[in-house]
């Protein structure tokens, strides 16, 4: 497993961030197998987001058998992020504290609120949590812009954002402006909905012979690669590529199996193979020269 800077926080932590949302198939043992199994393939970040009984001492128990120190622990808070409240402080203390067992949390994660400052209520009480260390930082998840007044509140260190390999100008924008300013970036949705259906990945229908010859982009800048790469499937092509972004800090992964979550990890130590990035780039490349194309028609 490889590490990276969490920001200016002075740690490092895995390159993968597991996941970890309530599931009615895992049983308390099942999690704690999967975060032993995290654990030892050199993930030490998780980002729990469920507050199920069987998550919450599965969890819990593999947590207080390492050293608080050398895990980073992230709380995400769901629901709109404009209305948090006394309820959500609570689900903090009482979930993520008392059913984990903790003494504090290195993140807490928020849907960004879209305003340029945090409600009330929900912002005394997280600035109390840091102010007695039991919180560590906050982070804003953000599929846009977030209020640069939000980012100066002082208790923002983190922002989440997706990326994969059809993201644009902005996102890459984004990620990379808030890594040059210190803050972490986590990456989410390495491997998108719209890749994981066939119809997604496959290249578009072929042109006709006229379109070829005129068209220099009409042989390439489909996604069949990522099912025709020997030795890679799209899932893994996915966050290989995800894993080349410097800006990024981890990426979050979600795995309900010990055997997933080794395949997963086996991926941080893997290079992607000659020109896979360069398909990459021409099926970027060619998908927004089809949506200018479509626009002009």
């Amino acid at each position: 497993m490889r590490y990276r800077p969490f920001g200016a926080s002075g740690m490092a932590i895995s390159a993968l961030t597991l996941r970890l949302a309530d599931s009615a198939r895992l049983r308390a043992n099942d999690w704690r197998a999967l975060i032993f199994t995290a654990l030892e393939n050199g993930i030490n970040s998780f980002q729990v987001e469920g507050d199920s009984p069987e998550l919450l001492k599965g969890a819990g128990e593999a947590f207080a058998s390492v050293e608080r120190h050398l895990l980073f622990l992230t709380w995400r808070v769901r629901g709109d992020a404009a209305t948090l409240g006394q309820q959500a402080v609570d689900s903090l203390l009482g979930s993520a504290f008392e059913g984990l067992g903790l003494s504090y949390l290195d993140l807490v994660l928020i849907n960004d609120p879209l305003a340029p400052a945090l409600p009330q209520v929900f912002d005394a009480g997280v600035r109390f949590l840091h102010e007695s260390r039991a919180v560590r930082g906050l982070g804003i998840a953000s599929r846009g812009d977030i209020d640069p007044r939000l980012l100066k509140s002082g208790l923002v260190t983190a922002v989440s954002s997706p990326f994969n390999l059809s993201s644009g100008w902005a996102e890459r924008h984004r990620i990379r402006h808030a890594s040059q300013h210190n803050f972490a970036v986590i990456g989410e949705d390495f491997w998108p909905q719209a890749l994981r259906e066939s119809a997604g990945v496959s290249a578009a229908p072929k042109p006709s012979l006229w379109r070829r010859r005129t068209d220099p982009l009409a042989d390439f800048g489909g996604y069949d690669f990522l099912h025709t790469t020997p030795g890679w499937n799209a899932e893994e092509i996915c966050l290989g590529y995800a894993l080349t972004e410097p800006s990024l800090a981890t990426v979050r992964v979600t795995a309900d199996t010990r055997a997933e979550v080794e395949r997963l990890a086996a991926v941080v130590e893997r290079d992607l193979p000659t020109g896979v990035c360069a398909q990459i780039e021409m099926a970027r490349f060619s998908a927004q020269e089809r949506e200018k194309a479509a626009g002009r028609t």
